[in-house]
């Protein structure tokens, strides 16, 4: 059963050298990545991602339009796990400065840098997950 096996090895590792073109969004950055570094299918890369297969599919191809060349992602250095976008609650963006920022302890900066991405988006996209989450700015939740 594919949906099975799935399920059990849920977790894939993301390098965050694939976010650096800016000229693809984030999560169509991602399913380039799945489709063709990994060789997953759009079914598989859709339940990785708690996402629709369609949705994975306009990604895949818009992202081919916008970059006919796939530029292969630098092994090593910071990855991200899928698991972090499981969480529809936030954007994909959303999540991945969340998880960079309070399970690794990145600065602003240093998010900026490995995302390519300017200091302000990065603290705006965190500041909008935790205030989608109903995370005050002392780490308390709102009432």
């Amino acid at each position: 059963m594919v949906l099975a096996k799935i399920k059990v090895e849920s977790v894939v590792l993301i390098p965050l050298s694939v976010f650096l073109d800016r000229s693809i969004s984030v999560l169509e950055a991602v399913s380039e990545y799945f489709m063709d570094e990994k060789g997953m299918s759009y079914h598989e890369i859709a339940v990785l991602l708690n996402r629709d297969d369609r949705t994975i599919w306009t990604c895949y191809n818009r992202a081919k339009k916008k970059r006919p060349k796939h530029v292969l992602a630098a092994e090593g250095g910071e990855c991200v796990p899928s698991s972090v976008f499981l969480d529809r609650e936030v954007s994909v963006l959303e999540a991945i400065t969340e998880y960079l920022k309070d399970e690794k302890g990145f600065s602003y900066h240093e998010m900026a840098v490995l995302l390519g991405r300017n200091d302000r988006t990065v603290w705006t996209c965190y500041n909008r997950a935790k205030k989608k989450r109903g995370v005050d700015k002392k780490g308390g939740k709102k009432r």
